[in-house]
């Protein structure tokens, strides 16, 4: 499955986890509650539980799928480009002696150079996304297994249920063809070479079986490349990146990216205006509501438990009689990766208020 090759010069190496670390940042700005699957790792499938370490991000297949599961499959078409600074690609060359006539069968060759340790480049054609029916059901149903397995991993404790970080795999995104190049030195080089119809299979939407003849490296270089071997077009999907449910005790978290204990709506009041913060929302202790005032250029935080519901939002400013901006969430658990939104208000009296809400690119306005 790998291509993997390292240069001959002494090198120091990197520190560990840097590498999935960065590879998750970098699939996060197209897919936000994706985790990254760099080494392109078999055993990640809709299902799997286990647990991921929170110091590199990977995740650590206890050995067990969930029972009595339905996996859906939905067509994708999607080329991932992404690279991290650092990084120069340059035109895909041409082998000038082809002929016109030949040129899909041309041989061409795709390269990259990479001119910092830890620099990195991920290239996919994405086909296809499997994902479990009815995750959060299903989780449930399975939690003593779930429980068991965490208990064996020293992520359960008896009075506090299971830790966050262990879970189930819900989702996985397929890539017919692509690679994952890292640089472990502050200069390499990597390209791959083949006929041009393949090669564009591998790196665009061009139709064709994703294939290469060769791949080539100068410096200290990590890759993984898909199909797994030279002249081989018949590799079918790989995963490459996967959605991942945590528990917190048997709250089920889906769209897990971090540890949550809280959540947050952060208020920044960028205008002018007094403004009156309500936040009512359902909870195990029933219903409750904070409140906050927020003077102008000043910042309020109010946070509130995990097992949150229907929490609702409510602006008043006080200056403009009888304004009022509202906004509703049914469940944040699951919905807020990240645990947070953060709400940024504008205007300056006695001109109209608004609120944009940053995580979901929401504006009152």
């Amino acid at each position: 499955m790998t291509a993997v090759s390292f240069g001959r010069s002494h090198f120091k190496a990197i520190e560990p986890g840097v590498i999935t670390r960065t590879y998750n940042e970098l699939i996060r700005r197209s897919h936000p509650s994706y985790w990254g699957n760099f080494n392109l790792d078999p055993l990640i499938k809709p299902g799997a539980i286990g647990l991921i370490d929170r110091d590199s991000g990977v995740f650590q297949f206890s050995g067990e799928y969930l029972q009595n599961f339905e996996v859906i499959t939905s067509p994708l078409s999607e080329v991932m480009k992404l690279s991290t600074e650092h990084v120069k690609e340059s035109k895909l060359e041409v082998n000038a002696q082809a002929l016109k006539a030949e040129v899909g069968q041309a041989e061409v060759k795709a390269s990259w150079t990479l001119n910092k340790k830890g620099a990195m480049v991920t290239r996919w054609v994405l086909t296809e996304k499997l994902h479990l029916k009815d995750a959060g059901r299903v989780i449930r149903d399975n939690l003593d297994l779930i429980r068991s397995l965490a208990d064996s991993e020293s992520m359960y404790d008896f009075s506090t249920g299971i830790s966050q970080g262990f879970g189930v795999i819900t989702g996985v995104i397929m890539g017919k063809g692509g690679m994952n190049i890292a640089s472990l030195s502050d200069r390499s080089t990597f390209s791959i070479s083949g006929g041009a119809s393949s090669i564009r299979a591998m790196l665009s939407h061009a139709s064709g079986d994703a294939a290469y003849n060769s791949v080539e490296s100068e410096g200290n270089v990590l890759s993984f490349v898909w199909p797994a071997e030279e002249l081989k077009s018949d590799g079918g999907l790989v995963p490459v990146a996967f959605t991942f449910a945590s528990l917190d005790g048997e709250k089920v978290i889906m769209s897990w990216v971090q540890p949550i204990t809280d959540f947050w709506l952060i208020f920044n009041n960028y205008g002018s205006h007094y403004v009156s913060i309500k936040v009512d929302y359902s909870s195990e202790e029933g219903n409750q509501q904070k409140e906050e005032g927020l003077m102008p250029l000043s910042k309020r935080e109010v946070n509130i438990p995990l097992d949150s519901t229907n929490v609702y939002m409510s602006l008043d400013y006080m200056r403009i009689m009888k304004t009022v901006q509202t906004y509703r969430w049914k469940t944040p658990l699951g919905s807020w990766p990240t645990g947070v939104r953060h709400i940024d208000i504008k205007g300056s009296w006695p001109m109209y208020p608004s609120f944009y809400i940053r995580e979901e690119a929401f504006s009152s306005k």
